[in-house]
């Protein structure tokens, strides 16, 4: 058989980057579109294959004779619509329910539309991707993945180490494979014959396939092909001293590339997809990742309690929260949330999420009223509501605001039993607050407190002591050096264990410079140029600002240049872990700041969060394998390990002992740059790069600069978690989630209820299994559960539901069975049992009887 290229047609339209989404709008798709459509009126065998549900959204709305146009060349197969997500999306930071949410409303969209069932995930700029994609791609009706970048190196790895394929298996932890072709070429080709031959030769030689896909046009500020690429295409196919050259869609090359795959042996990637460059994007423009976890979070608790609240009556208000959710997934564009954009596109970020919390707000403040209109409150005082989004019983901190209780000054708070907890007042900004540990809130549901008028409140003794330079609760002892203002000691009382070694440098901020050496050029936004350390080891401050029954704080103050560190250390009656609040007054160009913990143990690895699930990666600094071995992935250690001196995670970053008796994680509520070295944990705080390139006007946009209206001072919170045995048995994964959807306080008034002061509407009795969603299914009014198993273990789910639950089907991500045979699952009275394997995520959807709740 002859060697054979494929050839595709393509534009890489970037949302917006180095320009605003209206230019995209306005000029880049119309000046793109109109040219492919003419070019396929004047050559009929030409192809094109392009992504992005909302381009396409854009055009139906201010270009339908365009749209119009688009439509007739799909039907005729010509035109190929790939992708099948909403953008093409950052795929290291959005959480797992925000990847879902990019192809169901993608997919939708589409076959919806066009009555396209889109095959082909195309993400060829994105810079990385979770190892739990493929089982999200699967689960969506994905089977074949292109990508470009893992090729991509930085100037330090010398000698490079290059990914190794074009084409393999991706297979996820649970072992979902999709097909993945890793371009040999880029994604914006020219037709040269010599190109394309070296190609070809590459492919051949790695992997045995003559058969070469290439992605040809102009790209990034679209363009698309141009008429001599096609001539030059049509030239090509007339030679015959050259392979057989064809217009082709990608999925047709990936159908006849199958066939060959199931006859040799294509290598299997069992691990994530990093990409050995643009590690700066995990950290830069850090308001946009701030907005981006709290919208996350936000919707997805908006959604459940509004799930409940329709079960109640409520109409559920999926066209507002689809519309927010359209919003948020737009600006995962992988150039918008990865922070590497002009500063206009941010501008019009935040408005969109502006909007994006008022509707979340709205929504959860409607269904949580709906909600507690049911709930006996009656009684004396004033009923507090705590509700818990998790889907698991959890004490934590609830605050209230004094003016919500009608400037009440003097009162005492008690549980549904009667009990009095301890309360503490407090000044946050001007406004007082009252806060108080809610402890065995059920799982996602409620319990009733009351505030009640008193002259005495309750004088119980705190086990919270607060002195000037130390914390101490139950749990945990925490000291500062008065000097430094650092962290010198961490003891936990419970296990008897120093979770700090003994250098004195817990919580230190470091400052790296991290220019690239041919400033102004170079990337610096993209990535990191870590050169010089400075260490902020002197404190102008360390004072104590809180000193109650319920909440210690010390405050710690430093500077450096012009920028201005609080660091706020946090200790809470009865929680097991340290809180910290740091406000940051940012204003350093070239540097970037990280947060370090140097921990009383090391290991070879450490084990981070990622969408639905977790990853193992061994340190960076190793130069051959360690004597022991990781599990997940279960591999040895390798060379392309040194280059990972920087990685993405969500809610949490865990370092075990080797002996896996004791481990500390490290809490975060809107970060996702970290490193572990030796026996240190670090969170990379903020950068402060220039945007952009030398070349564009406006060279004075630097990120992050708290002088800039839109970003102000820096708000980051995290926590150290310390623990007995590891992170599969010590809850890491809900603590991570905890730190991110804090219990939630209703003010309500007194009224009876059918429903009891206690109540949980949904329980997962497992412990390593995890609520992802709970919302209205797309077309019907069922509702759609959604769970992932996030510990790597085989068995069953049981789910405790308050609600009458008529029918209940397991279904795709999709919600429509098309990529997995539907099976009904049996009903008992208040409960659903199903199987679900290790790494799993299972969807259901149930049919539910409105306003049928078990007593």
């Amino acid at each position: 058989m002859p060697d054979e290229v494929y050839l595709v047609g393509h534009a890489h339209i970037d949302l917006s980057w180095l320009w605003t989404r209206e230019e995209t709008i306005r000029e880049i798709c119309p000046r793109t579109f109109r040219s492919v459509l003419s070019l396929m009126d004047k050559y009929s065998l030409f192809c094109y294959a392009q992504s992005s549900a909302q381009l396409y959204e854009w055009m139906e709305e201010h270009y339908p004779e365009i749209f119009r146009e688009i439509k007739k060349r799909v039907q005729e197969g010509r035109w190929e619509i790939v992708g099948g997500a909403w953008v093409e999306h950052n795929a290291n930071l959005p959480c797992g329910e925000s990847l879902v949410r990019q192809y169901l409303f993608g997919k939708r969209y589409f076959l919806r539309k066009f009555g396209v069932d889109v095959k082909v995930a195309w993400l060829p700029d994105s810079f990385g991707f979770c190892w739990t994609l493929p089982q999200i791609l699967r689960k969506c009706g994905i089977e074949y993945f292109v990508t470009h970048k893992l090729k991509w190196q930085i100037e330090r790895m010398r000698p490079p180490i290059p990914f190794p394929y074009n084409l393999f298996w991706w297979e996820a932890p649970d072992g979902s494979r999709i097909l993945a072709y890793h371009t040999v070429g880029s994604y914006s080709e020219d037709i040269r014959p010599t190109r394309l031959l070296r190609q070809l030769e590459e492919l051949k030689e790695k992997h045995g396939i003559d058969k070469l896909l290439v992605l040809f046009g102009r790209g990034d500020h679209g363009g698309g092909p141009t008429e001599d690429m096609i001539k030059d295409a049509l030239w090509l196919m007339k030679r015959l001293d050259f392979p057989l050259v064809f217009f082709s869609t990608a999925k047709q090359w990936f159908e006849n590339i199958r066939q060959i795959a199931e006859r040799i042996k294509v290598p299997v990637v069992r691990d994530e997809l990093y990409v050995k460059t643009h590690r700066g994007t995990y950290t830069t423009e850090a308001k946009v990742k701030y907005h981006n976890r709290k919208c996350e979070c936000l919707l997805l608790t908006a959604e459940r309690f509004a799930s409940i609240a329709m079960i109640l009556g409520m109409k559920y208000p999926q066209e507002e929260l689809n519309s927010a959710w359209k919003r948020l997934l737009l600006n995962q564009v992988h150039d918008n949330l990865d922070g590497t954009s002009i500063e206009e596109v941010y501008k019009e970020a935040e408005e969109d999420y502006k909007e994006i919390y008022k509707v979340g707000y709205e929504v959860l403040k409607r269904a949580l009223s709906t909600i507690a209109s049911r709930v006996d409150t009656s009684g004396d005082g004033i009923p507090i509501i705590v509700f818990n989004p998790l889907s698991w019983s959890r004490s934590d901190i609830v605050e209230l605001s004094i003016r919500e209780l009608g400037n009440l000054e003097r009162f005492k708070v008690i549980d549904p039993y009667g009990k009095e907890v301890l309360v503490q007042i407090v000044e946050e900004g001007g406004d007082k607050k009252a806060i108080f540990i809610a402890r065995d809130v059920p799982s996602l549901g409620y319990k009733v407190y009351r505030v009640i008028p008193s002259e005495e409140p309750k004088q119980a003794v705190s086990t919270l002591s607060v002195e000037e330079y130390f914390l101490e609760n139950e749990y945990l002892r925490v000291e500062i050096n008065g000097e430094s203002g650092c962290l010198s000691r961490v003891y936990d009382k419970i296990n008897r264990r120093e979770v700090l070694d003994s250098s004195g440098r817990g919580n230190i901020v470091q400052l790296y410079e991290d220019r690239p050496p041919n400033a102004p050029a170079g990337e610096p936004a993209w990535n990191m140029y870590l050169g010089s350390l400075v260490e902020l080891g002197k404190a102008e401050e360390v004072s104590v600002v809180e000193k109650g029954p319920v909440r210690g704080i010390i405050r710690v103050v430093k500077r450096y240049g012009k920028s201005t560190f609080e660091q706020y250390i946090i200790l809470y009656q009865g929680i097991p872990r340290v809180d910290f609040l740091m406000k940051v007054d940012w204003h350093e160009r070239y540097r970037t700041a990280k947060v370090a913990f140097p921990l009383s143990f090391r290991n070879h690895w450490a084990t981070y969060s990622i969408p639905f699930g977790a990853i193992q990666r061994y340190q960076y600094v190793y130069e051959e394998s360690p004597p022991k071995q990781m599990e997940m992935p279960r591999r040895a250690w390798e060379p392309a390990d040194r280059a990972k001196f920087e990685v993405p995670a969500l809610y949490w970053v865990n370092m075990d002992t080797e002996e896996g008796d004791y481990g500390v994680a490290l809490l975060n509520d809107c970060k996702y740059g970290f490193d572990v070295v030796g026996n240190t944990i670090r969170m990379t705080l903020l950068r402060g790069p220039r945007r952009g390139y030398p070349y564009m006007p406006r060279q004075d946009q630097w990120t992050d600069q708290s002088d800039d209206p839109r970003v102000g001072i820096h708000v980051i919170r995290y926590a150290l978690y310390p623990h007995k045995g590891d992170w599969r048995r010590s809850s890491v994964l809900k603590k991570g989630y905890e730190f991110n959807y804090p219990l939630i306080a209703y003010v309500d008034t007194k009224h009876k209820g059918s429903l009891p002061r206690e109540l949980s509407f949904l329980e997962i009795g497992e412990n390593n299994i995890l609520l992802s969603a709970l919302k209205k299914a797309e077309d019907t009014d069922e509702l759609i559960l959604r769970v992932y198993e996030g510990l790597g273990r085989d068995g069953k789910c049981h789910v405790k539901l308050v609600f009458r639950v008529e029918k209940a089907v397991r279904t795709d991500l999709m919600e429509e069975g098309r990529y997995i045979k539907e099976e009904e699952i049996p009903v008992e009275k208040g409960a659903v049992e199903f199987r679900i394997g290790h790494n799993e995520i299972v969807t259901i959807r149930m049919k539910v009887k409105e306003e049928a709740i078990f007593r």
